[in-house]
């Protein structure tokens, strides 16, 4: 394990990210705007993917090594390969940016036959939500063998620790840096959304039970009976079909716009009004980040965690209580039916978010956490020859 602030001689580090994808998702925005903005001059940046799925920027001097884990069976698969690249390439850091992917991470490194690299295992989301007793207990053990732990958000790292005691003198809390540099340049981009005068409300989501689209949707319905509005939905996910019915059963078919996966949402939050998460848990919700930072006034779920993080509530957005359509409709309307208001809410999340999330101080958190050293082996700067 780690020396508590050690720190390795001003050098080239070789840094390997692992994630699932590079598409749809907090984590894996994590990882792209890690890549790009990591100085070039103090580390080399990899990446290794589970799955060769890849919608978000990658620079051009990163190529990922493909894993190959589609399904649960090829866990060892993966493990194998993620050995080999690491005695190959002999990485100083590794930071594995899910939790699924900490777990493969863990039985590479037991695997390769390597000087044993700082590991970091990022939390991304509340823990333990949906997990069988064989992913729950490697998990356990990952994290047991990591050198930090890195969580997004206060309210994930609380819950993190009370999950497991044994991690709180390894813990760091690092939110998510955000280009909004590359995010104003995509919210300029075009996009067809029909009827501009109508006040539209934007969701960015996965379309999954933790999101509950459901809620979102019945919210929107009492919204509707008030005033003239649209609801635009940008995600996809095993839920889709059932939103679909919903939008149907509730009448909503001319008024809610399902668009699937959009890898450029800016653009559609940039011709909202106003933004809604109606999550009952998360971590730190990248798409309210962005569109805050965008200076979208949000309505949003108090939950587990990272809303109330986010949004300062009564000033920047509202938060209302989890699966409670009602409450979430109410305050749609307070905010689509106050134009003042709505513009107040929105100028003071712009300022604030991109104040708090913004690239610069929290990539300066990352990098010093990338140049703490492991003293469990001997350094290697150097790669062996065979």
């Amino acid at each position: 394990m780690a020396d508590e602030g050690t720190a390795v001689p001003a050098a080239r580090r070789r840094v390997l990210f692992v994630v699932d994808t590079l598409s749809g998702g907090g984590a894996e925005r994590f990882v792209s705007t890690c890549l790009a903005h990591l100085d070039r001059a103090s580390f080399e940046p990899h990446l290794a993917l589970l799955r060769d799925e890849v919608v978000y920027p990658l620079p051009d001097d990163v190529h990922p090594v493909i894993l190959g884990k589609r399904r649960w069976w090829h866990f060892g698969r993966a493990a194998r390969r993620l050995a080999a690249w690491l005695h190959e390439h002999r990485p100083h850091v590794v930071l594995s940016a899910l939790e699924h992917c900490s777990a493969i991470t863990d039985a590479a490194l037991n695997k390769a036959t390597v000087p044993r690299p700082f590991w970091i295992a990022r939390t991304a989301n509340q823990p333990q939500h949906g997990l069988n007793w064989i992913e729950s207990s490697r998990r356990q053990q990952a994290y047991r063998h990591a050198d930090r732990i890195l969580a997004n958000s206060q309210g994930s790292a609380d819950a993190f620790v009370r999950m497991y005691p044994f991690t709180r003198h390894k813990l760091r809390v690092i939110g998510n840096p955000t280009d909004f540099e590359q995010i104003d340049r995509m919210a300029r981009e075009p996009v067809d959304l029909p009827d501009a005068d109508v006040p539209t409300v934007i969701a960015v989501a996965r379309l999954a039970q933790q999101k509950r689209p459901d809620v979102l949707v019945e919210a929107f319905a009492r919204v509707r009976s008030q005033m003239v509005a649209r609801l635009a939905i940008c995600g996809d996910g095993p839920q889709r079909r059932a939103v679909e019915r919903l939008v149907r059963d509730r009448g909503l078919a001319d008024c809610v716009v399902l668009a699937g996966f959009q890898p450029n949402p800016y653009a559609w939050m940039a011709r909202s009004d106003l933004f809604v998460l109606s999550s009952d848990y998360e971590g730190l919700p990248n798409a309210l980040i962005e569109a805050q930072g965008l200076g979208l006034p949000a309505v949003s779920t108090s939950c587990p965690s990272g809303p109330s993080e986010i949004i300062e509530d009564g000033v920047t957005g509202i938060l209302v209580p989890c699966g409670n359509a009602a409450r979430m409709a109410e305050a749609v309307l307070a905010l689509l039916q106050d134009t003042d208001r709505r513009r107040a809410f929105g100028q003071a999340a712009r300022q604030r978010i991109r104040q708090q999330y913004g690239v610069g101080p929290l990539l300066s958190e990352l990098c010093a956490l990338l140049r703490e050293r492991t003293t469990s082996g001997p350094p290697h700067d150097e790669r062996k020859t065979t």
